[in-house]
């Protein structure tokens, strides 16, 4: 009955509607994370704000959920909501530079790689993250770390205004002045919680034509050295370099501790850093070289995965226990199935107070990530249970935090995603939300599921 009314209103929409028997309808439900299988009632890729209004019309009519689908790198899967309708984003490639060139307007289906692309044709870079598919709209909601974040701070930071449309079908524009609290929440609140995003304006920021960075090795024999070191050096506070560490997954025979580093700093000062660095272990192996940042931003990262993420923030210095608990924990993870990963936060994350905005992490130094991965459309149980095993064992080192864009599903996620500003965007989900009809994080914590 439900199909044949939504079939009805079908042919006023410029965009395309797919249902379970739809071949497309399976293709367009993927996201990143094979592991993912959920069975939305209807997909919808949109190509118009009237199309938008249509579908949020209906789902208001028959009470039905809506989530919104940009990049589909949400990890539990929340951009697909089971038993209601998904708005497919995928057409919004909409990417306009200022005149003066200090912003750039995106639409909701641009992806990393081709923000950067386009930016870096004028010498200007938007502080993304380094995997080319994210959705650029979803990885600010949720604050959005990257090479450039300690010289700019998060994506997040970056955010000038919104376009969105609400549950009443209202097209809004929101910023600082015009609807400073809703402003606040869509700066870390993560997901499409409050409405369908259809474009952003974020400031640009020039990069030098070419930068410094590339993937420094070494046995895994050499992990607590290594971390140590780089603990010290994100604790220095510099902000012309950004560095990230992790342990890949590989059979224990092969494994490594690497650190992938980027600087904009002069060449003359990157060389002897990248030599200290490679310093910090025995039989360092390195491919850093000059680059263009779009280089540096063009990383492979592999897919047809699935994928269990859990996830931690630390507070102050990686201590010696700490790193003694992350070389066991990694010793223990069954071969070419799991890895560990730091991002490093600081230098301009830091340069808001935690209440300026949604992010409530920017206290901390670093997150830690326990990644399981699979191959196929299912995670094997000995792999999840190594990543629910060694996070447990990890969490004893964390301060009680977990990152909104690598988010897991939990009780407690909504505490652990935004802590002390949990109330206050609880409040204003019931006021501009009060159907809760945008699904995610602050739907199960209204719904309890």
């Amino acid at each position: 009955m439900l199909k044949t009314q939504f079939h009805a209103i079908a042919p006023q929409l410029k965009g395309q509607v797919w249902f379970t028997n739809d071949q497309q309808f399976q293709v367009r439900k993927k996201v990143f994370n094979h592991s993912v299988d959920n069975e939305p009632f209807a997909i919808v890729e949109v190509h118009c704000e009237e199309d938008i209004c249509l579908v949020i019309r209906f789902a208001n009519t028959h009470n039905l959920a809506i989530s919104v689908k940009g990049g589909g790198h949400s990890n539990t899967g929340s951009c697909i909501v089971n038993n209601g309708i998904v708005i497919d984003m995928a057409v919004f490639k909409t990417i306009i530079i200022a005149p003066d060139k200090k912003t750039v307007v995106v639409g909701a289906g641009v992806k990393n790689r081709e923000l950067d692309a386009f930016t870096a044709q004028y010498g200007l870079a938007v502080p993304l993250g380094t995997c080319p598919d994210v959705g650029v709209i979803g990885a600010t909601l949720g604050g959005g770390i990257g090479f450039l974040s300690c010289k700019y701070g998060l994506t997040c930071d970056s955010l000038i205004n919104v376009k969105m449309i609400d549950a009443n079908g209202t097209k809004l524009t929101i910023d600082q002045h015009s609807e400073p609290e809703l402003f606040w929440a869509l700066r870390g609140g993560g997901g499409c919680q409050f409405g369908v995003i259809t474009a952003m304006e974020l400031k640009v920021y020039q990069v030098p034509q070419t930068v410094f960075g590339g993937i420094i090795e070494w046995p895994i024999s050499q992990a607590k050295s290594v971390l140590e070191q780089y603990s010290k050096q994100v604790l220095s506070g510099s902000r012309d370099y950004f560095l990230y560490a992790y342990i890949s997954r590989a059979n224990k025979k092969q494994a490594k501790i690497s650190i992938m580093g980027f600087s904009t700093a002069p060449l003359h000062e990157c060389e002897p850093f990248y030599n200290r660095v490679s310093d910090w272990g025995l039989d360092a192996k390195s491919d850093v070289c000059e680059k263009t940042y779009l280089e540096m931003q063009s990383n492979s990262y592999e897919s047809e995965l699935s994928i269990y993420w859990r996830n931690g923030f630390i507070s102050g210095a990686l201590s010696s226990e700490f790193l003694e608990e992350v070389i066991r924990c990694n010793a223990n993870c069954p071969d070419d199935h799991g890895g560990i990963m730091f991002d490093p936060l600081g230098g301009a994350v830091r340069d808001l107070a935690i209440n300026e905005t949604t992010f409530v992490h920017r206290e901390s130094s670093f997150i830690c990530s326990v990644t399981g991965v699979c191959e196929g459309a299912s995670m094997h149980s000995p792999v999840k249970n190594w990543v629910d095993d060694s996070h447990t064992k990890l969490s004893a080192f964390y301060n009680g935090r977990a990152y909104q864009n690598y988010e897991y599903l939990g009780k407690d996620e909504l505490s652990m995603y935004f802590g002390e500003n949990s109330n206050k965007l609880v409040e204003l989900k019931q006021k501009h939300d009060p159907h809760c009809r945008f699904f995610g994080s602050l739907n199960r914590h209204i719904y309890g599921n």
